[in-house]
């Protein structure tokens, strides 16, 4: 990594202001290959040239320098003095804008004239920060270039590097010192590739890269890409594969990714930050099962591989107890096989948490780590050294917000304590290596011997439009906001591209059609000729196939089969789909945000099988006071969403599952008396030699020896799924010419109404709602002709019958389109 410039003309007493880091580190490298016996010049980025300047005059000013953390803290304080709710986003957002108006020369009187009113109240926002600044003698970074320009006559000229478009404020910074800019001439050519889905890009990049080296381990290799962030773990899979670093510590895998995460994204954080909450927590006697079972068995924690298995088990003692807080109590006999863990549990103090400042707070703190034997149990790796180290000085801040925090709870201070750490961004030391995986911006500038830059897409360049959300549309385009304008847009774009484009001599651009299972487009910026992919350089294993007749194929061997239901099922609605089960295809959940309809379905099933475990009997039902009940369906419900992750979508299922199980159990006491015989229970069956499981959602036992077999539904149900040429829903039955029952029905759960839908031998084994006029016939009859028409569906599939002839609602959920020729 280096740069194309003539640097020979700069002496040790110059001072070279650049664009970010890495350009600090190459001009660095660069100046010391034309001038190695040369003292180096002072070089700076531009944050680093202000600070500097302001470390220079801190000897005969009373002003002090505040961080990002306490700017951040005291922006929030003004927020909450407009009754603004604290909200990280919002704050985000507020900064942002506070910055666009100080490098965009965009004042804030201008702001508050232009009539409209989030501009107003940003103003306003703004200049009670500026106010508080001003009383308590604070600056910011973002004060130090209008000091700057008061001293401009007693500063050394700069010479500047690597911009690819000055800010306002630089520009007017610089102009004031007549500074000098440093030049380079890049010649280069570009490859254009294209490829399917992003995998076979990163991997392709990946074997290049390592082709690279092993040519040449001296050569400067980079692989550029925009989405670094969303793509990282992508990212590093692929190389990790590619270049054998599987398990390798980071300072000595064979390239380096340059991408920091907030502290927050790591385990050992997240371990100790959960750990802090338990420790609050155990003081008040009121512990979280989620939490509990999350600390108790992180590996930091002291004693862990002494009593891994035990604290395991302990986790489940904690899981049986059905209750989303619980009380040391009630864990006190499953502690006993962890006596490392209980002693610190019980040499916890029992106490009412004290309001205290955040300094003191911060001491607490460390005393939990140091009780609870915090990461002390092992050796950390360099990379867990590292970040642990990096959390003990980032943590020092809240010393620095003490002067501006009351006494607080240990919530609050907690709460601190985690913003911090989502704001801390760490990256562990890299290893020596000549292969970089860099973004997008601080790739701009620098040289390699090699560059490949991949995800050109539609996405990437141009940029989307995106004003800023408290400065006026006219006002950002008028100071020349980045991506406020689609003009702005384009002369950015078009600026990076050049920038990319001369990373190398030769730079290969190369660009997905796909990632993630969606589609993209290339960039308009670059050509790809789309209709030619390039794969990736990987060995293809070649298989022998084999031919099969069109609508009928070999017969089927194997007795027993997965998923039997939906077998017979479908070869019912349709032979080519019932085939399609040979194939044994991989089936993938769709991704969704909140609980989709099956996780939905899971629940209510699993609630109802808890409750009904203890509930046996309709005697048993009407014996439970309401309260009593009310406790039985919060318990069942917390058990069955247990393992989903506390959202607002959880809660809110809570709710309508809390309330559908109250309206579903006051319509199962109106029924005849039944005693529950099973509930949830794997069956084995057999349909003309065909052996497979299914599961009954409930077996029930009537007065008059009558069993009846339910199926919880939670849409809209009908008996004729039963009873047409076809069986559309043939779970039921199935179990009931396999098994001796004297009826069958749906139990139909959904939040307009509860009700019964089914057949039985006995018309009062089921409620009256249930017997409604249908084409099934009685009972006995009915189970002969079940047993007929999955017989054939059996024999069909052994066979081989694989005809196209789908009924009205075969391809209504199909996900065998791209292998059937019926047009939808």
């Amino acid at each position: 990594m280096h740069l194309n410039a003539d640097l020979t003309h700069l002496v040790t007493t110059d001072t070279v202001v650049v664009a970010n880091n890495r350009q600090v580190l190459a001009f660095k490298y660069t100046f010391s290959k034309q001038q190695p016996l040369t003292q180096l010049p002072n070089i700076l980025s531009w944050q680093q040239y202000l600070k500097h300047y302001w470390q220079s005059q801190q000897t005969h000013n009373a002003l002090r320098l505040i961080d990002a953390t306490e700017q951040r803290y005291l922006i929030e304080s003004s927020l909450q003095q407009f009754d603004q709710t604290r909200q990280t986003q919002l704050t985000n957002e507020v900064i942002k804008n506070y910055d666009y108006c100080i490098n965009h020369l965009i004042e804030l009187d201008t702001l508050a004239q232009s009539k409209i009113q989030i501009c107003e109240v940003f103003t306003d926002w703004i200049k009670h920060y500026q106010k508080t600044k001003h009383n308590l003698k604070l600056i910011d970074a973002n004060d130090l270039p209008a000091l700057l320009l008061k001293d401009k006559d007693s500063l050394q000229a700069p010479h500047v590097y690597g911009f690819k478009t000055l800010t306002p404020l630089q520009q007017q910074v610089f102009n004031a010192l007549n500074y000098q800019t440093i030049g380079a001439q890049y010649t280069h050519e570009t490859e254009q590739k294209c490829f399917d889905n992003s995998t076979h890009e990163i991997k392709a990049a990946a074997l290049w890269a390592k082709h690279q080296q092993a040519e040449n381990p001296n050569q400067s290799i980079a692989v550029v890409c925009p989405q670094l962030s969303e793509m990282q773990y992508l990212l590093s899979s692929i190389f990790d594969q590619t270049f054998d670093d599987l398990l390798t510590e980071t300072g000595q895998k064979s390239y380096n990714i340059s991408l920091g995460l907030p502290l927050s994204h790591y385990t050992l954080i997240q371990d100790l930050l959960s750990l802090l909450e338990l420790n609050a927590q155990i003081k008040a006697n009121h512990i979280q099962t989620t939490l509990f079972n999350q600390v108790v068995t992180s590996v930091y924690l002291r004693g862990y591989q002494l009593e891994r298995s035990a604290r395991h088990l302990l986790t489940n003692h904690a899981l049986s107890l059905s209750l989303e807080y619980f009380q040391l109590e009630h864990l006190e006999e499953a502690f006993t096989q962890c006596p490392i863990l209980l002693d610190m549990f019980q040499t916890t103090q029992l106490n009412d948490l004290k309001n205290q400042l955040l300094s003191e707070h911060l001491l607490s703190f460390n005393a939990v780590l140091t009780h609870w034997g915090f990461a002390t149990d092992r050796p950390l790796s360099s990379s867990e050294y590292q970040l642990f180290n990096k959390y003990l000085i980032s943590s020092l801040k809240l010393n620095q917000l003490s002067h501006h925090q009351n006494k607080c709870s240990t919530t609050t201070a907690l709460q601190q304590l985690k913003d911090i750490n989502n704001q801390t961004v760490f990256q562990a030391q890299s290893s020596q290596t000549n292969v970089q995986i860099i973004g997008s911006l601080e790739a701009e500038g620098l040289r390699f011997d090699k560059a490949w830059v991949m995800g050109m897409s539609h996405d990437f360049l141009p940029a989307k439009l995106n004003a800023p959300r408290f400065i006026s549309t006219d006002i950002a385009i008028h100071h020349a906001i980045t991506h406020s304008s689609y003009e702005l847009i384009q002369t950015d774009a078009q600026n990076t591209l050049d920038n990319l484009c001369s990373l190398s001599n030769r730079v290969i651009l190369s660009y997905a059609k796909s990632h993630l299972a969606l589609e993209q487009l290339p960039s308009p910026l670059v050509y790809f000729d789309t209709e030619s992919i390039t794969p990736p350089d990987t060995p293809v294993n070649t298989c022998a196939t084999e031919s099969l007749q069109d609508d009928t194929s070999t017969w089927y061997t194997q007795t027993e089969v997965k998923s039997g239901v939906g077998l017979l099922k479908d070869q019912m609605a349709c032979a080519f789909k019932g085939f399609a089960h040979r194939l044994n295809l991989a089936r993938y959940d769709e991704p969704h945000i909140g609980l989709d309809r099956r996780e939905q379905g899971n629940a209510i099933h699993n609630a109802l099988q808890y409750i009904y475990q203890e509930i046996d009997s309709k005697e048993v039902l009407l014996q439970l006071a309401p309260a009593e009940l009310g406790t039985l369906i919060d318990q069942k419900v917390y058990a069955a969403l247990k393992r989903h992750p506390s959202s607002g979508y959880k809660a809110i299922e809570k709710i309508r599952l809390t309330q559908l199980l109250h309206k579903f159990i006051e319509t199962d006491k109106a029924r005849e008396n039944f005693r529950v015989l099973a509930t949830e229970q794997s069956v084995r069956v057999d349909i003309a030699g065909l052996s497979f499981n299914t599961r009954l959602d409930r077996l029930d036992q009537m007065d008059n020896g009558d069993q009846i077999v339910f199926d919880y539904k939670t849409g809209d149900t009908s008996t004729a799924k039963w009873c047409s040429a076809d069986i559309i829903e043939p779970q039921l039955p199935i179990y009931s010419v396999t098994n001796n029952t004297q009826g069958a029905a749906f139990i139909e759960l959904n939040s307009s109404a509860v009700s019964f839908k089914g057949l039985s031998k006995d018309p009062d084994s089921l409620p009256k709602q249930s017997r409604r006029k249908s084409s099934c016939q009685e009972w006995d009859q009915q189970l002969e002709l079940w047993t007929q028409r999955l017989n054939q569906a059996s024999q069909d599939f052994q066979s081989g019958q694989a005809q196209v002839l789908p009924n009205k609602t075969a391809c209504d959920y199909c996900e065998f389109d791209l292998l059937c020729r019926i047009q939808k």
